[in-house]
């Protein structure tokens, strides 16, 4: 295949196109956040395949004809492509005789993708593929490469989507995610900020979007999720509690940890400033970084400087000498040592308080701001803010642990609720006085979260 023309493009574009040219995938699906330029690359993709490859055959699909044509029409007008573009069927022919087919899935009318079995083309384009049904994928792959012409280009499907919590994250995002995505396939995540086309009124009115959509569509989110009811902390709110925040060099710094290694070994940076908890940053310690050694390197590559004192807090049942290590030490006196230019002072508890206990006394906080207490998550804090979101209670009170098998390794390991543990121990550690006022029932009023009465208590 000749050099594809990058003219305009950005980067994540030429990397897409480059994928394309290289010949080594049947299958490139490009997505992530709305504006990250998916839609221009497919377009440009099939027309520069069209002009490549005289009198060749190409479809684009979309869940509909009137997405069709409000949406992909006007895209591809944009393109000035050389040649003439019939309506009503839509069907484009270059100069050279090469022919993009527009084609609605249309499901509701055709659930068996007939109008699809006697197609024959050289490749497809699905837009949005996560509106469409994998089975309709799973035809396409019989009918891509059906098309003669010489010279023939290599059957090719490309797709583009925004995250979606169907199909196309299980057989795909997730796929990449774990590394067992087929080899000749593959994903091309893009941002908005990877689009350097976009104006910066642009950019700055999506702030005004609600903070879910925000998440999912702007940031390109594949693991946030709307509630659905059960969740643990079922006062969370993303509007509410989650922003973009900063670190204040002038506060001190409390870092949480979750005594796990699989699917990462997790640690939570926070500040307090009065009665506001900020989360301003988390670690996530993949393997073979899953070490305390190797996450306290993070985290002091992170704030080299910080000179405002450090308080380690985690959970209560690493606090104990590990038959692992050398004798006399822990978890957490790995940690002290590690990071002992900050002379740490260590805030771990005895033991930790009733998850039921302590996860109604953070509803309640969440809920009411109780007596002034606030808590606010960085929006930054992505595996943090999917815990919140997603953790799941349990029958009796307690957290769900759905548990998960590596797909790789067999390692079985809890699917969410590190970053949330974690975020437990800082708030009934650092707010000791104030949970333990709650644990003996200094109640004042009762709210009704969920089906379940709760007490709302004072300090």
């Amino acid at each position: 295949m000749t050099e594809i023309n990058r003219i305009e493009l950005s980067p994540k574009q030429s990397e897409a196109m480059d994928a394309i040219a290289s010949e080594k995938y049947s299958f490139i699906l490009f997505g992530g956040a709305m504006g990250g330029g998916k839609t221009f690359w497919g377009l440009s993709a099939l027309l520069i395949m069209c002009q490549i490859f005289p009198k060749s055959r190409w479809v684009v699909v979309r869940e509909d004809l009137e997405k069709i044509r409000t949406t992909t029409i006007p895209s591809f007008k944009k393109l000035n492509p050389p040649g003439k573009l019939r309506e009503n069927p839509y069907e484009y022919t270059h100069t050279n005789g090469s022919v993009i087919l527009f084609k609605g899935e249309n499901y509701d009318s055709d659930k068996e993708g007939q109008w699809m079995r006697g197609l024959e083309v050289n490749g497809a384009l699905f837009e949005e593929i996560n509106e469409c049904r994998e089975q309709s994928l799973d035809i396409m792959f019989s009918r891509v490469g059906r098309w003669e012409c010489e010279p023939r280009p290599a059957p090719i499907i490309l797709a583009t989507c925004n995250p979606s919590n169907n199909w196309v994250k299980d057989r795909i995002y997730d796929r990449h995610e774990n590394g067992t995505l087929p080899e000749s396939w593959l994903y091309i995540s893009s941002k908005v900020t990877d689009n350097p086309h976009l104006t910066p009124e642009y950019l700055a009115n999506l702030e005004n979007m609600p903070r879910y959509r925000y998440e999912v569509f702007v940031e390109g989110n594949w693991n946030l999720q709307l509630k659905v009811g059960g969740e643990f902390y079922k006062c969370f709110e993303l509007d509410k509690h989650v922003a973009d925040v900063k670190y204040n060099p002038d506060l001190p710094l409390h870092l949480s940890w979750d005594d796990n290694v699989n699917p990462y070994l997790p640690a939570g940076i926070f500040q307090i400033q009065g009665k506001t908890i900020t989360m301003i940053d988390e670690i996530a310690g993949v393997t073979p970084m899953n070490t305390v050694k190797a996450v306290c390197g993070e985290f002091i590559r992170r704030y080299p400087n910080h000179q405002a004192g450090l308080f380690i807090y985690g959970d209560a049942t690493a606090n104990k000498e590990d038959t692992k290590l050398e004798k006399g030490y822990n978890f957490f006196r790995l940690i002290l040592d590690y990071l002992k230019q900050y002379r740490p002072t260590s805030r771990v508890l005895n033991s930790n308080p009733s998850v039921v206990m302590r996860g109604n006394w953070i509803n309640t906080v969440l809920e009411k701001e109780l007596h002034g207490m606030k808590v606010v998550i960085g929006a930054n804090c992505k595996k943090s803010i999917n815990d919140l979101i997603l953790l799941k209670e349990a029958a009796d009170g307690t957290k769900l642990k759905e548990m998960e098998t590596d797909p790789k390794t067999k390692v079985r390991y809890q699917k969410v609720g590190h970053f949330s543990d974690l975020f437990d121990y800082v708030m009934v550690s650092a707010f000791g006085s104030e949970f333990s006022k709650y644990q003996a029932g200094d109640a004042t009023s009762k709210i009704i979260t969920g089906k379940r009465l709760v007490s709302k208590n004072s300090y």
